[in-house]
């Protein structure tokens, strides 16, 4: 979350500076894809409400090559290993490769909050 492209675009939900971001840490699972040794990316889950939220960042030189794989593994994984049965995500619509980038993962858009547009998956 800390790499500065990401950080730039996601700095108006978390504010402040990087050196001080520390990660929540109670009640959400961090999820880290790797290509050998190189990270990718990481994925959130934390609850939210009755219902669990997901979060995606995928490092930029891996987004065109990492990017779809990773999010299908992690989602899988979410369905093997907890008894999690659906995800939620709000994504600013003015991201509209992250939307469709959230349907081409099996999210369907349920409707809109402000100027986000609230997605879910379901097992």
């Amino acid at each position: 979350m800390t790499e500065p492209q990401i950080w730039q675009e996601i700095c108006g939900i978390y504010g402040g500076l990087i050196e001080e971001f520390e990660p929540i840490v109670d009640g959400y699972i961090y999820l880290i894809g790797y290509d050998k040794l190189d990270i990718i990316g990481l994925f959130i889950i934390h609850p939210q409400d009755s219902d669990f939220m997901c979060h995606v960042q995928v490092l930029p030189e891996k987004r065109k090559e990492y990017s779809f794989e990773f999010g299908k593994e992690v989602i899988q994984w979410t369905w093997d290993n907890t008894d999690i049965n659906k995800l939620i995500a709000l994504i600013p619509e003015k991201f509209k490769n992250v939307i469709s980038f959230a349907e081409s993962q099996g999210f369907h858009i349920t409707g809109k909050k402000d100027s986000d547009v609230m997605m879910k998956i379901e097992r």
